[in-house]
């Protein structure tokens, strides 16, 4: 490979890290059987290479007077030429004021391990094992879907390693194609992702628009209908 053409490439990985993933501020609402239950407030902070993602939700309206429930995330990770590959990522579950679940673990795909932190529902410091590749979490999950949209706009199906804190998933995701969907009583173009894996079926519709986030997120789960859509969103400069 000459050398013009390795600096082209490593302009060009350089030049899709530039333009996806910018800081920014989403809100999304989440309802359920078309109930509004829940608003969602996601941050991404870039530092030098490193990103830095949370995310705080909490029960609104009627929801919240019958139970006081919300969930506080943040996720650390960096991008390389495989795409998004995490390093941290905690999640804290409050129930009434009372915690539910905490979990934390430490990600490093470089040596193929993924451990947990010492929490008060998570005693005891666990192991897993992960094949060679990029890790992600729950959190930087759409993230990880968004990037790879971007960066390879001709890709189809996209297949990750997720650390949850209780156990390591293989989750496939495949784009089914664009699709004009009605957000805002306006139509917009967006890019559709379907899950392939087992568990909760499971579609996202994607727009370029919004740095090709999710803006509306759909799933049935247990026989209820669950509706994620972004309701804010502005590009931050921190």
């Amino acid at each position: 490979m000459s050398l013009k053409t390795t600096l082209f490439l490593i302009i060009s990985i350089i030049s899709v890290s530039a333009q996806a993933l910018k800081p920014h501020i989403a809100k999304y609402q989440l309802s359920i059987n078309g109930l509004k239950i829940a608003e969602e407030v996601r941050t991404l902070h870039q530092l030098d290479d490193e990103y830095f993602y949370t995310a705080n939700a909490k029960t609104t309206g009627i929801a919240a007077l019958i139970k006081k429930y919300s969930v506080s995330a943040s996720s650390e990770f960096f991008i390389d030429q495989l795409g998004i590959n995490g390093i941290n990522y905690q999640i804290m579950e409050l129930e009434d004021g009372q915690i539910k679940d905490n979990y934390s673990i430490d990600i490093n795909a470089k040596h193929h391990r993924v451990s947990s932190n010492l929490t008060k529902t998570q005693p005891i410091i666990r192991n897993w094992k992960v094949k060679s590749g990029t890790i992600i979490d729950p959190l930087n999950l759409f993230l990880a879907l968004a990037y790879d949209l971007q960066k390879t706009p001709n890709q189809v199906d996209f297949h990750y390693q997720v650390a949850n804190g209780d156990s390591i998933e293989q989750q496939h995701y495949k784009k089914t194609g664009d699709q004009i969907i009605n957000f805002n009583q306006q139509p917009m173009s967006t890019i559709k992702i379907e899950k392939i894996s087992q568990g909760a079926r499971l579609e996202a519709y994607f727009s370029p628009e919004y740095q090709y986030l999710p803006i509306s997120i759909k799933q049935v789960k247990n026989g209820r209908d669950y509706h994620y859509q972004i309701s804010d969103f502005q590009q931050s400069p921190l």
